[in-house]
Formats: structure tokens, sequence, C-alpha cells
């Protein structure tokens, strides 16, 4: 397997990659041209499965159900918790939590403060493998969660007994979703299927209401959701048939990269 690599900050850089025995996170300074190893972090995980980070931390899950949260810096974990199951996703929640998605379709949320293997809340909703996780922009206790049969869950984490809306958008497993920084009531995913899809969340900005503060409420939260047209836009075309496994947005432009190596860089449709 080809080791894959991710910016923890502009100085920093993430190794991920496997060796004889074992998972590889290695830590890189960035000086200049010149790339130097500074920190191995240890992972109980035979086989990493997703990392994560923020400037400050990096988080691994794996098949065997360790998650792991690392200080760039240091070696050994500053937090570690074992699940019963395959753990496939993960991301940072707030400021001293990781959301984490299981292989029997559950969504648990750790706190890093807390020792232990339980989790602080879960969310649960059929036994269908969570590949996926992304956190509102602006109003953090939104939740999409994206699955192996091709849906994608909208939850609120107040209230997380029952998912808002249950969304059928791809035909086969959705490996990535994420929604969009400038623009935060847009969602992207990305699938096995070919397609990148746009849910323009933005236009339905009518649907929503207002916060105690005056703020507008995401049209993402309104019960209404499930039942209103989506204007959803496959940004690669019909075309392409080959697994969409990853992508990025940042101000309107969107890039992906997919299967026999394949790479596509495109605009979003919202304008």
């Amino acid at each position: 397997m080809e080791p894959e690599w991710s910016f923890l900050s502009h100085k920093h850089l993430l190794q991920e990659g496997t060796t004889l025995d074992n998972q590889v996170l290695q830590v890189w300074n960035v000086t200049g041209e010149d790339l130097e190893a500074t920190t191995t972090l240890k992972t109980s995980n035979k086989l990493t499965t997703h990392v994560s980070s923020t400037e400050k931390l990096v988080a691994s899950v794996g098949e065997e159900g360790y998650l792991q949260v690392h200080i760039p810096t240091q070696s050994r974990p500053v937090y570690s918790t074992k699940c019963e199951m395959c753990l496939n996703t993960s991301t940072f929640y707030l400021t001293h939590s990781v959301l984490v998605g299981t292989s029997a379709g559950q969504v648990h949320c750790y706190d890093t403060r807390q020792q232990g293997d339980l989790p602080a809340s879960s969310m649960s909703s059929e036994l269908v493998s969570i590949l996926g996780i992304a956190v509102h922009t602006t109003q953090p206790f939104i939740i999409a969660n994206s699955r192996s049969d091709g849906s994608l869950l909208i939850w609120d984490m107040r209230n997380n007994r029952y998912p808002l809306a249950t969304f059928a958008g791809h035909a086969s497993a959705i490996w990535e979703v994420q929604f969009e920084k400038e623009k935060s009531d847009n969602l992207y995913t990305c699938s096995e299927d070919g397609q990148l899809l746009m849910w323009n969340g933005a236009a339905l900005s009518g649907v929503g209401g207002l916060l105690g503060g005056g703020g507008k409420v995401s049209p993402w939260l309104t019960p209404e959701i499930s039942h209103q047209k989506m204007d959803v836009f496959n940004l690669l075309g019909s075309d392409n048939k080959l697994s969409i496994n990853s992508f990025d947005v940042l101000q309107g432009k969107v890039v992906c990269g997919g299967a026999r190596q394949t790479l596509f860089c495109t605009d979003s449709c919202d304008e």
C-alpha cells in the first residue's frame, strides 16, 4: 500500500503507511524544501482505517476497534479507548470529543477527558456500516454520516435518538461526506458509484427559522427537510464510472481522487 500524506499545519506533515508488522504514523517537519522525520506515533491497531487531525491533535481508528489520540510531538497516545467492533472513520467534535463510526452502524462520541471504554453518547440506525462523518461548520450539533448502502443520514446531537432525515443519494457505498466551509449548508458526498454529489442545502434557506440569539437555523435541522425537494448535482457528470474515494472543497473548487489513480478538479454548481 502506498503511503498517504496530509498536512497537520503549514510546518508539519503526517504520513500514513505500513510495515511488515504494523501501521506507521510518521510526523515530518517541513523546513524550506526539506523534510525531517520527527515523531513516530505508536498505535494499537494493526490496520488503521482512518486518521483525522487538527493542528494540535491526531486521532486514528482501526479494525481492532481502537480510538487513539496523539499530540504530534509525543509517540504514545494521550487518549486511548477500545470499541468491540471495527471503527471505519473518525472526526474531531467540539473541543474535547471525537466522533467515530462503526461497522455495525453506530456513531459514538468519546470525551477525551474521560477514561474508560464507554462513549459519552451514541447514535444508531440500522446495522449498516458507517463510512464517513461530517460536522456542520457553523452549527456543530448537526452531524451527517454516510453508509455502505449509499444512504446519507442527518442527526441533531442535542436529540439524537432518531435521525432527522435519511436520503438515498447513491447507488453504492458513500466513502466520504463533508459540509462546505464557506457555504455551510451545502453538503458533498463521494461514492463507489462514481458520483461526486453536491447537496444544495443553501437553496433551502427559506425553510429554516431563527435561533434564540437571532442566528439562523440551518435548513438541515428542520423536520420538513426529508419532505423537501433537494437540489442535488453530480459534479462529474454521468460518464464517470470509477469509484471516487476522497475529495476536498475550498472556495467553490472541488478536487477528488478515484480508482486507477484518477484525479478530478471541478467547480461547485452553487452560483
